[in-house]
């Protein structure tokens, strides 16, 4: 859903040669689309033998398979000797290759698309700048959301996928964490929907805010001392946060095992997953279980969304969160020219010389209609931009790195401007001594 524009930078703009390896290969050719110098190859994870072959005929790598899965890709990387650049999250196993990464002489460039990857690059321009000028940092707070456009919002969750569906679901269940005036606040996965609130965003709109994993990890990479605060969070539209912490409660957002669902049913599942009884209106059922009338927003939306309904589950097999999956996908997809938008809001405070101010840097970019989504350009490009400065030679480090590096961060944030990416930056002077909460 948001390999083509990094296709396009490198067939049109770049003039490489490409070979997209991939379990379905009409979608790679479709990519492609006939340009003489892309290449479509089949190939299913756990193929070891070709993965060898592509990544020892390649000059780079780019990894924009399921998170879960780089770690065999970076280590293909290893044994041939070729850098790899992922837009994931870091996760402990590809960190663990960092030695043998600085003995190779490779790079392993994760995190390097939209969030994470420019809410990163964002944030470490302005505190590399106000570090320059002497100035000490308070707070660092990034949000970042992929959305439907305000026109494009026509449904009660406001929401609609512009990456993969079953992710944002699961990322529903991960434990967050951050720092308040250097205090650690940890946030249990059941708990996450729970904890959020209100946030606005200067030009743009009032939204709802949840901790967005573990922000306290990324302290020594923005260079913060132990006093700061560090908040990593998503945006949705008001009204998702809560609905999604009932269908948790509910067992809807459960991954943990496969169920037979041959003529299973929507309220059947639903009963067997909340342990209550099937009866002829779960609806009320649901109400009593959750404490709330049947009024209540979140019981509507269940209801448009058809988790009421006696209907057969069209799966003959998956997990209560493949079949949520199944059903919001099948209502929460764009439309034939609906646009998407993406936002990127980072905020630090600095004091300096006894004065304080808030900086902020903010990018709002809509899809194209008819053409390429925000998410796709937004995730897409900064990881092209850095695959083609690794492969001119302009990238001197190596080992498992974040794009927080000024060799990184500059020359891509130079250039997405090119490609209608830009961050608008404010500068206010504060006197009270709050930060957000």
């Amino acid at each position: 859903m948001v390999c083509k524009p990094m296709v396009d930078y490198f067939l049109d703009h770049c003039r490489y040669s490409v070979v997209m390896a991939t379990r379905t290969k009409d979608k790679a050719l479709r990519i492609i689309d006939g340009r003489p110098h892309g290449h479509a190859v089949h190939w299913e994870f756990g193929d070891n033998v070709i993965l060898d072959r592509l990544v020892d005929d390649a000059d780079i790598v780019v990894s924009m398979i399921p998170p879960t899965l780089h770690v065999p890709v970076a280590e293909a990387c290893l044994r041939h000797g070729r850098s790899l650049v992922t837009t994931s999250y870091i996760s402990p196993q590809m960190m663990e290759l960092h030695p043998r990464a600085l003995e190779r002489n490779v790079l392993l460039l994760n995190e390097c698309g939209e969030d994470p990857g420019l809410d990163h690059m964002s944030s470490k321009r302005m505190i590399d700048h106000a570090h320059k000028e002497g100035g000490r940092i308070e707070s660092l707070i990034s949000f970042g959301a992929g959305l439907p456009s305000f026109e494009a919002n026509r449904n009660p969750f406001g929401y609609k996928f512009s990456w993969s569906p079953k992710g944002v679901l699961l990322a529903a269940n991960s434990p967050a964490a951050y720092l308040r005036r250097g205090e650690r606040v940890d946030v249990a996965g059941e708990d996450l929907m729970a904890r959020h609130w209100f946030v606005d965003i200067p030009g743009v709109g009032t939204f709802e805010t949840y901790p967005n994993r573990d922000s306290t990890r990324y302290k020594d990479a923005f260079e913060l001392d132990d006093e700061a605060t560090l908040f990593r969070g998503i945006l949705r539209f008001p009204g998702w946060c809560n609905t999604l912490h009932a269908m948790k409660g509910l067992g809807l957002v459960d991954d943990s095992k496969k169920h037979d669902l041959t003529q299973a049913t929507y309220t059947g599942l639903l009963a067997s997953q909340a342990g209550l009884d099937e009866r002829d209106d779960m609806r009320r059922v649901v109400c009593e279980a959750l404490g709330l009338e049947e009024r209540n927003d979140i019981i509507k939306r269940m209801k448009w969304l058809g988790l009421f309904d006696k209907r057969t589950i069209p799966l003959s097999e998956g997990s209560p969160a493949d079949v949520l999956t199944h059903l919001m996908l099948s209502k929460l997809s764009y439309g034939k020219g609906e646009r998407d938008m993406v936002i990127i809001h980072d905020e630090i405070v600095v004091e300096k010389d006894g004065h304080r101010e808030k900086r902020t840097s903010t990018m709002v970019m809509e899809g194209t209609p008819f053409g390429d989504t925000a998410m796709s350009r937004a995730v897409a490009l900064p990881a092209a931009i850095a695959t083609r400065l690794i492969l001119e030679n302009q990238i001197a480090a190596r080992g498992v790195q974040l794009p927080t590096l000024r060799e990184l961060y500059k020359p891509i944030l130079e250039e997405l401007p090119l490609w209608d990416i830009e961050f608008e930056h404010r500068t206010s002077t504060l006197d009270a001594k709050e930060l957000r909460e």
